[in-house]
């Protein structure tokens, strides 16, 4: 008869799968280190699973000590209130924290044994939680909390890193010139801000992640921003972008016209760009001509 999932140790680090071993072999007699050991943590999980089954069939230990081992560990963990200032309704905060861990904790791929002994207590993160691309904050917020949980820090080293946390987050909240900047319901001035950004060939900035979508847009500039550590550069970006802005929207205005964002898949937009290569005109232009052309068909009165 298989167990449930429930009754089955799993351990998202080295630190809380030794913590299981030493558990069980300080608390059930009969339990085995030798039966315990395996070269990788993977092995050592399943040998953990396999003795605890062994000694509950034996009835040396209780049904439900796999809970009771998971319960102790969690009680390990640093307490919720140290990660209440990483307000999950503050999505910039989210977002920022986020992308800067997942830099932080990117490529590290060395042993439990040296990251313990590591002097950048970031590293002793999980890069794990960060491996899979999110689009909204509020995962952004979740991944965050696992990073500290799944990973090698332990509860005093996890405050630690919360405080340095903390201190740069400080010094960047405070920046809100492109906050002020970005408009609350212009689409088209997030995708803008977007490709801008992107097209940046002199010391790019390195961009927060891939948005999927308009609004993800807004959110991706303001990350891209307040990751970059440069003073100097990150103020001078922000000026040369609000004016390119500024005349885009004058351009637009003399010419009257206005900036609509639309939604295309990557195919229809190759398309589009391909039929305007061949008349010799901008995208823009080329949207307009197909409109114009299409309602003609239909005979409309113009």
């Amino acid at each position: 008869m298989m167990k449930s999932n429930a009754e089955f140790l799993d351990a998202t680090s080295e630190r809380e799968c030794a913590f299981y071993t030493e558990y069980l072999l300080k608390n059930i007699r009969g339990a085995s280190l030798k039966n315990l050991r395996g070269d990788t943590q993977i092995e050592r999980v399943k040998k953990l699973n396999e003795e605890l089954e062994s000694l509950i069939k034996k009835n040396r230990a209780p049904h439900n000590f796999s809970s009771q081992m998971r319960s102790a560990f969690k009680s390990t963990q640093l307490p919720s209130q140290y990660f209440r200032w990483i307000d999950k309704k503050d999505e910039r905060l989210c977002n920022w924290a986020w992308c800067y861990l997942k830099e932080k904790t990117k490529n590290n791929d060395t042993d439990a044994d040296q990251k313990t002994i590591t002097t950048n207590l970031l590293e002793l993160l999980s890069e794990k939680a960060f491996s899979t691309e999110r689009e909204t904050a509020a995962e952004r917020y979740v991944d965050v909390l696992n990073a500290f949980f799944g990973g090698e820090a332990d509860a005093q080293q996890q405050e630690e890193i919360l405080d340095q946390l903390k201190d740069k987050w400080q010094s960047i909240v405070t920046g809100i010139s492109v906050i002020n900047w970005v408009e609350e319901n212009n689409p088209a001035q997030w995708h803008w801000a977007w490709s801008y950004l992107q097209n940046i060939i002199q010391r790019p900035l390195d961009l927060a992640w891939t948005p999927t979508n308009e609004t993800e847009k807004k959110a991706a500039v303001i990350a891209t921003i307040d990751l970059s550590d440069n003073v100097d550069r990150k103020a001078l970006v922000i000026d040369k972008m609000k004016k390119a802005w500024s005349q885009k929207k004058f351009r637009e205005k003399s010419s009257g016209k206005k900036p609509y964002s639309i939604s295309m898949t990557l195919n229809t937009k190759q398309k589009l760009n391909a039929l305007a290569e061949e008349k010799g005109m901008k995208i823009n232009d080329m949207v307009e001509y197909l409109v114009r052309n299409e309602y003609k068909k239909r005979d409309f009165n113009e």
